[in-house]
């Protein structure tokens, strides 16, 4: 069950993303001029920064879920048993 942590990191989000929204997505819709690029790349790092986090969000854990592979599939030398 949801506790009152949980309930206020949902409306910190709603809030941050709709702040964010305004500012870099709301010239698109309404006609507006956009906001300086400074100011839209400052918000975007700040609020994602801030959501991330709330939410125990990091970059390192979700790069170590991915696997890459440059080689192929090809075994590495010092991987192959003799």
């Amino acid at each position: 069950m949801p506790d009152k942590e949980t309930h206020e990191r949902t409306i910190a989000t709603i809030v941050l993303f709709g702040v964010w929204a305004a500012i870099v997505l709301g010239p698109m819709f309404f006609g507006a001029r956009p906001a300086p690029w400074e100011l839209q790349l400052g918000t975007t790092a700040v609020v994602f920064l801030v959501i991330g986090r709330m939410w125990d969000l990091e970059v390192e854990r979700v790069l170590d879920g991915i696997t890459i592979s440059t080689d192929g599939g090809q075994p590495r030398d010092d991987d192959r048993e003799d």
